[in-house]
């Protein structure tokens, strides 16, 4: 490149900058306080600013609300036009000031305007300066929880390659958290249990992981049943739980790298990220965690065997163990199921546990006297 073609890229560039701040400095505020009512006048509002409607009785308050949104929806569409810039620019290589250019994306993101397309230019800018914005709104309580949420799935992008690298690592010398049963287990490509499985080691590998008395809340929770990105029913997004779990399977993809050295870089990691880990001593949490998913899958992996009734009485026996302590419930219940009609005892043992389900639930519905 030229050094005519260098200065105008530079002053190009800068002239994108500046008119990026400029925006900054005039944007009005958000606003607090909009209801669902609010927004349905303001699209009454929009209509009538479109020319596609006639405009509504508003307060003066009202009023000065929604030409304020207005202003900021203006300004957000010549946002997104002077980050595509900077975006293309950067693909080109051709960004002279990645760290100026990647602190007006942070502020942008924190004025409300076109947070989703600054994020994703940090994204672009990699490290150091667009991982080190994208940190900073990971960790920022401030700003709206969907574009944090964005800001962190896309550093978790920028970071998993050295997640990898950590999980690919053998775990020589560090200090094995799972029994050794369960370390044992063979598995396939992703650290999933290798199918068929050895009904002598899972049996081990179950009683190795059955914990000794009940859990004091179930393990695992619930699966997520909304989309990634969307709300549930309860107008909620995805909890943190999610993340760290992958976070926690890259750095530890089988039973084998389950370690408390690998614990203590998740945690660590998590704190980065601006991660909830999750209530009490995070390895032990995530142990116990994770030893609730594998046991699950090995529910799932005995209850495909050809010839269930060779696994009675032993494995009914854990799963009702695993059901009452709270552990892996779901696929121990579903492995029960799954083999009931060709082994009486499942059939049993599900009696067992829903007429106990049954007289309790009917214990803590009684009538007050």
């Amino acid at each position: 490149m030229t050094m005519e073609r260098a200065g105008q890229d530079e002053r190009a560039e800068q002239a994108v900058l500046d008119a990026l701040a400029a925006v900054l400095g005039a944007v009005p505020p958000a606003g607090t306080g909009w209801t669902d009512g609010l927004w349905d006048l303001y699209e009454v509002y929009e209509e009538s600013r479109s020319g596609r409607g006639e405009p509504p009785e508003l307060t003066a308050e009202q009023s000065a609300r929604f030409a304020s949104q207005w202003r900021r929806q203006e300004l957000s569409g010549e946002v997104r036009g002077l980050v595509g810039e900077l975006r293309e620019r950067a693909e080109r290589g051709r960004v002279v000031a990645p760290a100026a250019a990647a602190g007006l994306a942070v502020r942008l993101v924190r004025a409300g305007l076109a947070s989703h397309e600054a994020v994703n230019l940090l994204s672009g800018f990699g490290a150091p300066h667009g991982e080190r914005g994208l940190l900073e709104l990971a960790r920022d309580r401030e700003i709206s929880e969907g574009d944090r949420l964005w800001a962190r799935e896309r550093l978790f992008a920028l970071r998993r390659d050295g997640y990898r690298a950590r999980g690919l690592l053998a775990a020589d010398g560090e200090e094995p958290l799972p029994p050794a049963a369960a370390r044992a287990l063979p598995t396939g490509i992703g650290g999933a249990l290798a199918l068929p499985v050895d009904a002598v080691r899972a049996r081990a590998a179950l009683e190795a992981l059955l914990p000794s008395a009940p859990l004091s809340s179930p393990e695992p929770p619930p699966e997520w049943t909304a989309g990634w990105d969307e709300l549930d029913e309860g107008d909620e997004y995805r909890p943190d739980w999610l993340e760290v779990r992958l976070l926690v399977r890259e750095l530890m993809p089988t039973a084998r790298k389950v370690t408390q050295e690998r614990m203590a870089e998740a945690e660590r990691e998590c704190v980065l990220l601006g991660l909830d880990g999750g209530e009490g001593e995070f390895a032990a949490l995530w142990a116990t965690r994770l030893a609730a998913w594998l046991a699950g899958e090995i529910f799932d992996a005995l209850s495909r065997d050809p010839d269930p009734p060779a696994l009675a009485p032993w494995s009914m026996d854990l799963a009702e163990r695993y059901v009452r302590r709270g552990m892996a419930a779901e696929d121990a219940h579903a492995f029960l199921r799954r083999t009931e009609d060709k082994v009486p005892y499942s059939r049993l043992v599900l009696l067992r546990l829903t007429t106990e389900t049954s007289h309790a639930s009917a214990f803590l519905n009684r009538p007050e006297q």
